[in-house]
């Protein structure tokens, strides 16, 4: 009586080839998009600590934006403020 073996399996922890960051295929004006106001800022609150006004938590620089806008908090200064990024 032979053996049989069993059926091999792909393993979900093999290597994936990186592939290039691409920006998302979504429509400039998109209801998600921020607008830019006339003073040329992009229209979303964006988080800063003491230690580095001029750089919001999300990377963006933010020299010259108006303090405490009444836009739409940063989804991306938000998650890091949470802890939420790795």
């Amino acid at each position: 009586m032979s053996r049989l073996k069993p059926p091999v399996r792909a393993s979900y922890a093999a290597a994936v080839p990186p592939r290039p960051a691409v920006a998302p295929n979504v429509h400039p004006d998109c209801r998600n998009t921020p607008r830019m106001n006339d003073d040329g800022f992009e229209e979303l609150c964006h988080l800063v600590t003491e230690q580095d006004p001029d750089t919001a938590l999300c990377g963006k620089d933010v020299t010259g934006y108006p303090w405490d806008p009444p836009w739409p908090r940063c989804e991306a200064c938000l998650a890091v403020a949470r802890g939420e990024m790795n």
